[in-house]
């Protein structure tokens, strides 16, 4: 777990998520790849090591669910920015809404799908990487910062 704002991961504590499912940039070796874990090879070291590929920029995509696709997360990473929503109880949206430009919806290409406002992306990898952990090990959005909710 990256140090500061979210805490160790607890062992003993079973991880909230279910399935992990991460893209990598070519140049990534596949030695240091983990694609998709499922089940019990989810564990506290795998997620050491998701954060610090996180933390060293080599990781494009990342998806978890929890075991009944009610709960999911997705980020996604590129040219030096990031960005993150959940989904909770399949119809709950949280978006990752940035403290420093809460307003500003200047486009950013991250996702792939479309443009991204800058409200919702951020530079701070180690942020990224603490939301992350603290999903898979809780289910839940990080109270470290700030998320805009919405109903579908």
């Amino acid at each position: 777990t990256p140090p500061g704002r979210g805490g160790a991961a607890r062992p003993d504590r079973p991880l909230s998520i279910h399935s992990l499912l991460v893209s990598y940039p070519t140049e990534v070796p596949s030695a240091q790849r983990r694609p998709y874990t499922a089940g019990a090879a989810l564990d506290p070291d795998l997620l050491s090591r998701l954060a610090r590929q996180v933390l060293n920029g080599q990781i494009q995509m990342v998806q978890m669910q929890n075991e009944t696709m009610e709960d999911s997360l997705e980020a996604d990473f590129r040219d030096g920015w990031a960005t993150v929503y959940l989904v909770k109880e399949v119809h709950r949206y949280y978006e990752f809404l940035n403290h420093q430009f809460p307003h500003c919806q200047e486009p950013l290409s991250i996702t792939g799908d479309g443009p991204t406002p800058k409200m919702h992306a951020t530079r701070d990898f180690s942020l990224m990487a603490e939301i992350l952990t603290h999903f898979a090990r809780t289910g839940q959005p990080f109270p470290g910062c700030r998320w805009e909710e919405s109903t579908h």
